[in-house]
């Protein structure tokens, strides 16, 4: 189950801006959703020092519980978080959600028993046929077992098959789901909620799938803030990986605030080809700091961004037909923390391109699916 390198990170990019809008972020508009919100961490591999694309440190995820015990945060259950937004009730500041994706062995020995230890709530996702074939690379049945049984810990799915799974026909899909949910029931005798996008990657079609085979919540592995109006089938993540787990880093995201776009454009993640134009609509208080607005897409120069009012218009010169994986992320400054820190607003988007060209036909023509 190899995760393709995060090969495109803003991070860097986004240090240089802020130097050059520190003006803007310490009069930035607050939004409603600013005192609301969530950040989900998503860590792969610990220790593995052979997989530095999946791989943190050791050391690094050290330091990061040091700076979870010691600084201004609150990690709350995922499903508590999306139970508190659901009930329009709130979040104590800087609220984060640690996943761990693909129930790797070393993440369970460097990372879980240290959090179990600490009473820090967490969740895990796995694959099925991976843990079927008992490889030694990863967490087994009986450890899934017990950690179901702490009432900090969540079990989520990932489909049976960690494949990319929005670009199978329909059916295939749907049986890969059937198979996880079913798996999940025979395990922990209960109803997964949660289900994570292999590779981080959906389509508008394998949303709706998911919804229909009863989860309640999915997640990609795309960068950005939770918040009450949030897609809860398209949940975001901040992975951890080396290259991008300094400390500096960890602190930036863990306090980033929701960058509310809406009219989002394409909306699909699933590419077909031919020229990139993406677009989206600030909230009308952000309108007037759009000039402060910095996108960037992987692998390519910075579109170029137009403004109509709080209408934002991405041009890219991207190749055709389109990569196979491209992330666009979006951030402008916020207001600073209480102790001001700088804070950034944060949108992020993995699109992807089906390879396989294979044809999905519509959802609505599709019969009941079945369990």
């Amino acid at each position: 189950m190899r995760i393709p390198g995060f090969e495109f990170y803003i991070y860097g990019i986004c240090l240089i801006a802020f130097c050059l809008h520190t003006g803007n972020a310490l009069a930035a508009t607050a939004l409603p959703q600013d005192d609301n919100k969530a950040v989900i961490l998503a860590y792969h591999r610990i220790g593995e020092d052979n997989a530095p694309g999946e791989n943190l440190s050791a050391q690094q995820f050290n330091d990061h519980l040091e700076e979870i015990e010691n600084g201004p945060y609150h990690v709350l259950p995922l499903s508590r978080i999306m139970e508190i937004l659901s009930k329009g009730e709130t979040l104590p500041p800087n609220t984060l959600a640690i996943t761990f994706e693909g129930a790797y062995l070393s993440a369970y020995e460097k990372g879980m028993k240290a959090l179990i230890h600490k009473n820090i709530p967490f969740t895990v996702f796995y694959a099925s046929d991976t843990l079927d074939q008992n490889l030694s690379e990863y967490m087994d049945w009986d450890t899934l077992r017990a950690l179901s049984k702490n009432k900090n810990i969540t079990i989520g799915a990932l489909p049976a098959s960690y494949t990319h799974i929005a670009h199978e026909p329909t059916q295939e899909i749907i049986a890969n789901l059937n198979k996880a949910r079913q798996r999940y029931r025979d395990v922990f005798k209960a109803e997964a909620d949660f289900l994570a996008y292999p590779f981080g990657e959906y389509s508008l079609e394998l949303k709706k799938i998911a919804r229909k085979q009863g989860f309640k919540y999915a997640l990609g592995l795309h960068s950005g803030v939770t918040q009450s109006q949030t897609d809860v089938f398209a949940l975001p993540r901040f992975s951890m990986t080396e290259r991008y787990g300094d400390l500096e880093r960890f602190q930036t995201i863990a306090t980033a605030l929701p960058l509310p776009i809406s009219d989002l454009e394409p909306a699909d993640p699933l590419l077909s080809g031919g020229a990139w134009i993406a677009g989206f609509t600030l909230p009308e208080a952000l309108a007037a700091e759009s000039d402060a607005l910095s996108c960037f897409i992987s692998g390519q120069k910075p579109p170029e961004i137009e403004a109509l009012g709080p209408r934002i218009e991405l041009r890219a010169a991207a190749p055709d037909p389109i990569p196979s994986r491209m992330r666009m992320n979006c951030t402008m400054p916020g207001p600073a923390g209480e102790d001001a820190t700088p804070r950034w607003r944060w949108f992020g988007m993995l699109y992807h391109r089906n390879e396989k060209n294979v044809p999905n036909p519509p959802l609505g023509a599709l019969q009941e699916l079945q369990e």
